[in-house]
């Protein structure tokens, strides 16, 4: 082969390398052209910077503000809108509904006495329980009934003073005087005429019961309220005094008395009560201490009435807790109990209604903490396309539990927020400056 042959041979080569580099181009050109078509039926292309707004262009390229690619509005599932803390989300919202319904708690007590209808008998001075007539606490009594015999030197002496006086004195103003200080030591009129009349005394005095009721003898069933009314009453047994004062006595506190025991002067012998109005002790936990007020209406049901509901009021709610260990406090509920059906020490269930407030109950993962501070994202629209604009807002929170959290302040009903706060929280630019 010569030298020309050679070289055509190479001229035919190189032609041929450049036919099939410009085929090969031709046919990616086409390709991409057809991909192009492709996407543009896909939807709107829209610059990720804003540049221009929400302006759209129906074909992929460049920005021709900042030249960045532009993206499509189908694929824009997070992405920032505007300075002004709101983002574009297509994730479920929860909606906000206001609980209306009235809330109310139930709590456990016991059936106690009403210390302000309590009649105590207290000595007037002292001496020994010769003789008792009504050995048993919590025994019916009526008005009149003799509960014991009691022996005082004290009063005898008096007595005596009183006979000599009349033996001796010929005025009126010392009888008179001695007089009015037997009535003064509780002794009856009739119980002096008989006195007078016979000429001596008996060495012992009777006590009797001041009104019908049931008899209480352990006097420390009479000491918790020192805030009780003292009220005298009047009694046909000498030496006595009726009142209803919480007076603790010094020689039997807790103790029931007996025959031969000795008391002091001031000492609380007995009480009486009708038990016509109860109270109902109720312990109630201490973060419901606002709910429960004086005169706060309460539903209480007995263990010996389960069918049956008694309506109280409260009455009082001690300012101390009941245990160290446990935090509840004490409610004092006054109960009617005219045929005195509830049993002392009975136990019974309050239902106390608390006040309704319009809280939302959301789940807990709507809200997003950052220390003192709570946000929720509330949905404030839609786009074209679907997807949600939801915006920045902080709140006030309540209680937290079972996965859900008490929003009280910063939210309106029916409005909607982010089921998943912490998702569209992706940047502290969003939080400052609140």
């Amino acid at each position: 082969m010569n030298t020309r042959e050679k070289l055509n041979n190479q001229i035919s080569i190189i032609l041929f390398l450049l036919l099939l580099s410009v085929f090969s181009s031709c046919k990616n050109e086409h390709s991409e052209q057809g991909h192009e078509n492709h996407v543009q039926d896909e939807g709107d292309y829209i610059c990720s910077m804003r540049c221009e707004g929400e302006k759209t262009y129906p074909q992929p390229g460049n920005c021709p503000v900042c030249k960045m690619k532009l993206q499509l509005v189908e694929e824009e599932l997070v992405q920032t809108v505007s300075p002004n803390k709101q983002v574009l989300s297509r994730q479920a919202t929860v909606k906000l509904q206001t609980a209306n319904e009235a809330q109310s708690i139930k709590a456990q007590g016991y059936v106690d006495y009403d210390r302000n209808r309590n009649q105590n008998v207290a000595a007037r001075f002292g001496g020994r329980i010769e003789k008792l007539f009504v050995k048993y606490n919590l025994q019916f009594v009526n008005k009149g009934d003799k509960i014991l015999e009691l022996y005082s030197p004290e009063l005898n002496t008096i007595q005596e003073q009183h006979l000599f006086l009349l033996k001796t004195e010929k005025g009126t103003t010392l009888i008179e005087q001695s007089r009015e200080k037997l009535k003064l030591l509780g002794i009856a009129e009739q119980q002096i005429s008989a006195l007078e009349n016979k000429g001596t005394f008996t060495q012992n005095i009777s006590v009797f019961s001041p009104a019908s009721g049931y008899i209480l003898f352990n006097s420390e069933t009479q000491t918790n309220s020192g805030s009780d009314a003292t009220q005298q009453t009047s009694m046909n047994s000498m030496g006595m005094t009726a009142n209803n004062s919480a007076t603790q006595t010094s020689g039997s506190a807790g103790v029931q008395i007996r025959e031969g025991m000795y008391i002091n002067k001031g000492e609380t012998l007995f009480s009486v009560n009708d038990l016509q109005t109860v109270w109902a002790i109720i312990s109630v936990p201490s973060e419901y201490h606002s709910s429960v007020q004086p005169n706060t209406k309460i539903n209480i049901v007995s263990e010996l009435f389960p069918d049956k509901t008694f309506n109280g009021k409260v009455l009082l709610t001690e300012q101390t807790f009941e245990e160290k260990q446990q935090r509840f406090i004490r409610v004092r509920v006054e109960l009617h109990n005219p045929k005195a059906s509830l049993k002392l020490n009975s136990l019974v269930t309050a239902e106390i209604s608390l006040e309704t407030k319009t809280d939302f109950q959301v789940p807990a993962s709507a809200v997003y903490r950052t220390g003192m501070n709570v946000f929720v994202w509330v949905k404030m629209g839609t786009t074209k396309s679907g997807t949600g604009i939801f915006e920045l807002r902080k709140v006030i929170t309540g209680a937290s539990g079972n996965g859900t959290t008490t929003i009280i302040n910063g939210l309106a009903p029916n409005e909607e927020i982010a089921l998943h706060a912490g998702a569209l929280t992706d940047s502290e630019t969003f939080l400052n400056g609140n």
